[in-house]
């Protein structure tokens, strides 16, 4: 057993250290012309219970992690240096490691090692891992995992108005004429669906824009699905795919323009703390009552099966399928792939854009925290979780900062759903996951919210 010993310096520092470490005593470090030369010489991948979502559960003196190593070489190592950090989703350093190794040829070497320092430490962390054989890099690997995360502490900041203020929200959203209007596209439209411009009337009697897709094949009443978009979307397109399988669509654009209008403002593009001073002036009370109203244009709408309404979307578009499901009963199922609006003030800590815009507002007006963190409050996903007790689906990436798994996962602990699902990719990114979840995201609507036989359309062809 390889124990850790506890260090205070960030990672970066501990790299540096590591690397005048390893050449005290070996040949000179030369990255530049022999650290690749002919390729890596070693394989480095952790052993971990499931492959498919790295997560560890808990463990007296904390996690043990189980390391591959294997000498690509036709001869044996001797005196391999081992260097292993591992660091938060912040970026902070929490153990470091260093092991001189004696490896055999063309055979794996498994090595295990005790992270006590995550001992009742919950959470999800970042591994980074070097081999080196007389200052050259043999190989390299980066990699996360979760640690005892049923019990990651999730802290609610639920202001003491939260209901009453989306109360009055949607009693003043009730208030404006939906007065839809529908317009069949001939060009998109196909022999099995039909597809539709749309437009009604949401807060402020600002106009909202979507595609409305009904298949022609089957008998109604359909179910439909409501698909949101991401942060900063422009053109937007119909969900043929979804109507070929025998739903009835809707997509919308949620910040008011056309679906497929060719350029945009620049509000569009950075709109995160868009009247962020108030909770009645945010951007985000707007965008998600046209959430809320696109509900109620489908609810309307005769070829619609009132029971089997569900929502979807990714990124921004999750984060708005699960505030949705979380104030509109109407909603039976909500899939919601790496959900942004999710816990801000973890997010904050360790995320790129469009957090870091929150964080860059405060960073310039430091008066106004209080009020900014009070106003994000309201459209924090965790702290609707608790209300949302329909079928769900979520999906994270550990790869992802833009929307981190540790805000994610943590918000998931709290759904009040007893069918809840939440699919992790180890090594993916924020936008890599979005390919590998379609397939997972169809398959999950399917058996949870399935279409209905064949007939024909209420839609007049």
């Amino acid at each position: 057993m390889l124990n850790f010993k506890k260090t205070a310096l960030n990672y970066s520092l501990i790299s540096f250290l590591i690397l005048v470490f390893c050449c005290s005593f070996l040949a000179a470090w030369d990255r530049g012309t022999v650290a690749y030369e002919g390729g890596y010489k070693a394989v480095i991948e952790p052993l971990m219970p499931s492959d498919s979502t790295h997560l560890l559960g808990s463990s007296p003196g904390g996690p043990e992690l189980a390391l591959s190593l294997r000498n690509l070489k036709q001869q044996a190592i001797q005196g391999a240096v081992l260097y292993l950090g591992i660091t938060d989703f912040t970026g902070k350093g929490i153990q470091d490691f260093t092991e001189r190794l004696d490896l055999p040829a063309d055979r794996d070497t498994v090595i295990r090692i005790k992270a006590g320092l995550l001992d009742r430490k919950p959470g999800f962390y970042d591994v980074r891992v070097f081999l080196f054989e007389n200052g050259r890099e043999l190989g390299y690997k980066e990699f996360s995992f979760g640690y005892d995360v049923r019990s990651l502490p999730v802290k609610l900041d639920r202001p003491p108005d939260f209901d009453s203020f989306w109360r009055a929200t949607l009693d003043s959203l009730k208030g404006v004429p939906l007065s839809p209007v529908v317009l069949k596209d001939t060009l998109l439209s196909t022999p099995e669906v039909d597809v539709c411009r749309v437009s009604f009337s949401s807060f402020r009697g600002v106009r909202v824009y979507g595609w409305y897709t009904v298949p022609r094949w089957k008998q109604a009443p359909h179910a439909a699905l409501l698909f949101f978009p991401g942060y900063s979307s422009g053109r937007i397109s119909p969900r043929i795919s979804y109507s070929e399988l025998g739903y009835a669509t809707l997509s919308i654009q949620v910040r008011g323009y056309d679906v497929d209008q060719e350029s945009y403002p620049e509000d569009n593009q950075r709109y995160m703390t868009l009247g962020i001073a108030s909770p009645e002036s945010y951007i985000y009370r707007e965008i998600t009552c046209h959430c809320l109203r696109a509900v109620d244009f489908v609810w309307h709408r005769p070829e619609i099966d009132r029971e089997r309404i569900g929502v979807a979307g990714g990124s921004q578009g999750g984060g708005l399928a699960l505030l949705t499901a979380g104030l509109d009963p109407r909603i039976k199922a909500a899939v919601a792939g790496v959900p942004f609006l999710t816990d801000f003030p973890r997010s904050m800590t360790m995320t790129g854009n469009p957090y870091r815009d929150v964080v860059r507002y405060i960073e310039s007006h430091p008066e106004s925290k209080a009020k900014v963190m009070r106003t994000v409050s309201y459209f924090d996903v965790l702290n609707l979780a608790q209300k949302i007790e329909v079928p769900v689906l979520v999906s994270m990436g550990l790869y992802d900062r833009t929307c981190p798994a540790p805000s994610i996962y943590g918000m998931f602990t709290l759904l009040a759903s007893t069918d809840k699902t939440a699919k992790i990719y180890p090594y993916f990114d924020h936008h890599e996951v979005y390919t590998s979840f379609s397939k997972v995201e169809r398959d999950w609507l399917k058996a949870h919210l399935p279409p209905v036989a064949e007939g024909n359309s209420m839609i007049s062809k």
